[in-house]
């Protein structure tokens, strides 16, 4: 098993994962919060929900990164589509041996 990393800013420039690598994203989602009383303007991004996304890729531009979550094939997939620009980082997992060239 072979790991790369790619950050935000290669996906960006054009970095292309290949189709049904295995992945782990780590990004940054919205999150909503309720019964707020007053909001610390230095400190906007801790509001947002750190994420995590195990999966197959399954397409991509320079927007989206789409992930496959779950894949059968009685039901399709679950997919999951990822901002770019909300992508701190990608770990690319190549399985050797196992088919999945």
């Amino acid at each position: 098993m072979v790991a790369k990393m790619a950050k935000q800013e290669d996906l960006e420039d054009g970095l292309k994962i290949r189709s049904r690598a295995v992945v782990v994203v780590d990004w940054l989602d919205a999150c909503a919060h309720m019964n707020v009383e007053s909001i610390d303007t230095n400190k906007l991004s801790d509001l947002l929900c750190p994420t995590h996304t195990i999966g197959k890729v399954v397409a991509q531009d320079k927007n989206v990164l789409c992930v496959a979550t779950n894949v059968s094939s009685a039901n399709g997939l679950d997919l999951l589509a990822i901002p770019v620009r909300w992508i701190e980082q990608v770990r690319i997992i190549e399985m050797w041996g196992l088919g999945g060239k």
